[in-house]
């Protein structure tokens, strides 16, 4: 099961947190959860696994995204 472990305002932000994520062994996932389809600011969600998603997020806190 996939789990959000962050949320990111730009898609370039989302990267950045997917690239630190995915340097550590962590499988990640982005979804665009806007609804602005037209407008450049998208949200996205950061998912894990279920199973990675406490050493994901440790992770996110340490490299302050």
């Amino acid at each position: 099961m996939w789990i959000v472990v962050g949320m990111a305002e730009t898609k370039k932000a989302a990267e950045q947190m997917q690239k630190a994520l995915e340097s550590e062994g962590i499988l990640v996932k982005l979804r665009n959860v806007s609804r602005r389809i037209k407008c450049g600011d998208d949200t996205y969600e950061v998912l894990t696994l279920e199973s990675e998603s406490a050493l994901a997020r440790e992770i996110l806190v340490e490299k302050g995204l």
